[in-house]
């Protein structure tokens, strides 16, 4: 059989309209929407690419322990699974200096789907140490408190962070 072509008039015009209607459809949404769209993304990525390691195989007990409760908004010991999967990206990101690799890592982008739970949390381990959280705190709160003037130094955003931190209530 052969395979069909896709018109790319119609390609054209479909990208055409996801270029438009993804930011649309993002600047009507509540932060809580967007944090759970985006954390939906995530999830989404993420049991793709497990399938794709899993190809041709039923779906493991393993894998399925593992997917599901992450669509679960009511997890049981967050505080417990952000604190396993700190280490795994702490562990991992060791031999890299890439913020962007870093930011894609696998247990940061499950860190991100965690969701607003996990933003105390986050913005506790910020103020210990100064990290790449920033990416995953935008991506959760939606917000950026860091003035065009503070990017790329890490102690004022930092310190924007937690004061937006105090200010919503995350941080006392």
């Amino acid at each position: 059989m052969a395979s069909k072509r896709k018109n790319p008039y119609a390609v054209a015009l479909g990208r055409k309209g996801g270029l438009k209607g993804g930011p649309a459809r993002a600047a009507n949404m509540t932060p809580a929407e967007r944090s759970e769209s985006a954390r939906n993304a995530v999830l989404a990525r993420w049991a793709k690419e497990k399938a794709a390691d899993n190809a041709g195989k039923q779906p493991s007990a393993e894998l399925l322990e593992e997917v599901i409760p992450l669509f679960s908004a009511k997890r049981e010991n967050v505080e417990a699974e952000f604190n396993r999967l700190l280490n795994e990206w702490k562990a991992a990101r060791r031999a890299t200096s890439s913020s962007t690799a870093i930011a894609i890592h696998p247990s940061y982008q499950r860190i991100i789907g965690m969701g607003p739970p996990v933003l105390p949390l986050i913005l506790r381990e910020l103020g210990r140490e100064l990290d790449h959280w920033f990416w995953a705190l935008k991506a959760i709160s939606g917000e950026d408190p860091v003035p065009l003037e503070h990017r790329g130094n890490f102690r004022r955003m930092g310190a924007d962070w937690l004061r937006w931190g105090k200010e919503k209530g995350y941080v006392r």
